[in-house]
C-alpha cells in the first residue's frame, strides 16, 4: 500500500479515527521503529466518486440478499440514520414523513462516512455482515498483487 486516507473528527483533544481497524492495519505494515509520513488536514466538503461507489457495493449484496430493491434499502438505511421530518402536503394538507438527508450525492465527506459506519453497525444488529469499502479495496489489491507475483 502506498498511501492510504482514513476520516477522523476531533474529541476532546484526542482524533477518533472513524476506521481504526483500517488504520491499524495500515500502519502495521511498518515496521518497529520504521518512519512513516502522517498527514492532518480538513476534508472537502464534498462527498467522494469513491465513498458513494464504495456504499452502493457494500450494501448492494445485502439488498439481494433479502430481496430489497437497492434504492429502498437505501432510503431505510437514511430514514434510520439522518432521521425523517414532518412535512404538510401543500396541495392536500397531508402530514407526511420525508428524509431529512434524501440524497447521498449531497452528503459531505463526513456525513457520507457516518452513513457508511453506520450503515456497518445496522446490518450487523439485523444478522448482516457487510465488507466495509476499505476492506474491499484492500482485498481486491492482495487478490491483484496474488495474480500479478
Amino acid at each position: 500500500m502506498d498511501s492510504a486516507t482514513f476520516l477522523c473528527t476531533r474529541t476532546g483533544n484526542k482524533p477518533k479515527i472513524y476506521d481504526r481497524e483500517g488504520f491499524e492495519r495500515a500502519i502495521a505494515q511498518f515496521g518497529d521503529g520504521e518512519d512513516f509520513q502522517l498527514t492532518v488536514g480538513a476534508i472537502e466538503e464534498s462527498r467522494t466518486r469513491l465513498q458513494e461507489k464504495g456504499f452502493h457495493a457494500m450494501i448492494t449484496p445485502w439488498a439481494r440478499s433479502e430481496g430489497h430493491a437497492l434504492e429502498d434499502l437505501k432510503r431505510d438505511l437514511l430514514a434510520e440514520i439522518f432521521g425523517l421530518r414532518e412535512h404538510t402536503d401543500a396541495l392536500g394538507g397531508v402530514v407526511v414523513q420525508l428524509l431529512v438527508e434524501p440524497h447521498t450525492s449531497k452528503l459531505s465527506k463526513k456525513k457520507y462516512n457516518e452513513l457508511i459506519e453506520r450503515t456497518l453497525e445496522i446490518a450487523a444488529r439485523c444478522g448482516y455482515e457487510l465488507e466495509a469499502p476499505s476492506e474491499y479495496r484492500e482485498r481486491k489489491l492482495k487478490e491483484r498483487k496474488g495474480r500479478a507475483a
